[in-house]
């Protein structure tokens, strides 16, 4: 998630160079496909039995997501310009990942606390 955030920071700034902007595209994308299979794998390990539910919720809300993102960018260029785009995603996968840090520091606590 830090990768995607920092591609989506920079590509305003490289807006001049073609083969610049296209490797900070394929950075974003990368980690943004890589992100979804480690985020399966976990959901799938938190709860094996239910595994089925677990996934389909999250596809859910990854759709969900989705059309949130759609119409936060659709505001931004309406209002803005295009290039608010990047900074809006890259300050939206920046609270994401601050979001998963305490997540994953309150999950690994309560799992030290257990044992």
């Amino acid at each position: 998630m830090a990768v995607q955030a920092l591609a989506l920071a920079l590509l305003p700034a490289s807006s001049g160079s073609v083969i610049v902007t296209i490797m900070l595209i394929m950075f974003w994308a990368t980690s943004a496909w890589a992100f979804a299979l480690t985020q399966s794998f976990n959901l799938v390990s938190l709860a094996p039995e239910a595994s089925g539910i677990m996934l389909s919720m999250n596809s859910s809300f990854v759709q969900l997501g989705f059309a949130a993102g759609a119409g936060i960018g659709g505001i931004a260029v309406g209002g803005s310009s295009i290039m608010a785009i990047s900074w809006i995603g890259a300050a939206s996968v920046t609270f994401a990942d601050c979001i998963a840090v305490v997540s994953f520091g309150f999950t690994r606590s309560l799992s030290i606390a257990r044992d």
